[in-house]
């Protein structure tokens, strides 16, 4: 494509090829921050990638876990954390029960309550799909 000058269009170019760049590298800081556990202690990837949940499905199979403020509910008998809607980081989180079939009851190496889930979306409203949630050390 040339103009009328014979001179290819430098500004198509650049207005098409900066944005392309600019996705290109928070794209590579979302993978290069998604394959790492705990950067700090490398001696437990092999733990979190054994973590299963109560139907053998593999915790770590579909991207990490993040920290989760979660509290035991003495009325339901079960877990519930806060999670934050991914798509609306500036508003506060919400609290959802945990279902049973996600807990991990082995000993948690980390220290920290982790949850791996994925949001769904059903009217608008944000909905976890669970993978797993290993409690913290007082859980």
């Amino acid at each position: 494509m040339t103009s009328s000058n014979g001179r290819r269009p430098t500004r198509l170019y650049r207005l098409i090829l900066t944005p392309m760049m600019g996705l290109s590298a928070v794209a590579l800081l979302e993978i290069g921050t998604a394959n790492s556990h705990d950067p700090m202690r490398p001696e437990l990837n092999a733990w979190f990638k054994s973590l299963k949940n109560k139907v053998g499905e593999p915790c770590c199979d579909t991207g990490d876990g993040q920290h989760v403020e979660a509290e035991w509910d003495m009325t339901k008998g079960g877990y519930k954390v806060l999670l934050k809607d991914p798509h609306r980081p500036t508003e506060p989180g919400q609290w959802f029960d945990v279902p049973y079939s996600a807990v991990i009851d082995q000993p948690n190496l980390s220290g920290i309550a982790m949850v791996w889930w994925s949001p769904s979306y059903t009217d608008r409203r944000m909905t976890p799909i669970w993978r797993c949630f290993i409690p913290g050390p007082g859980g």
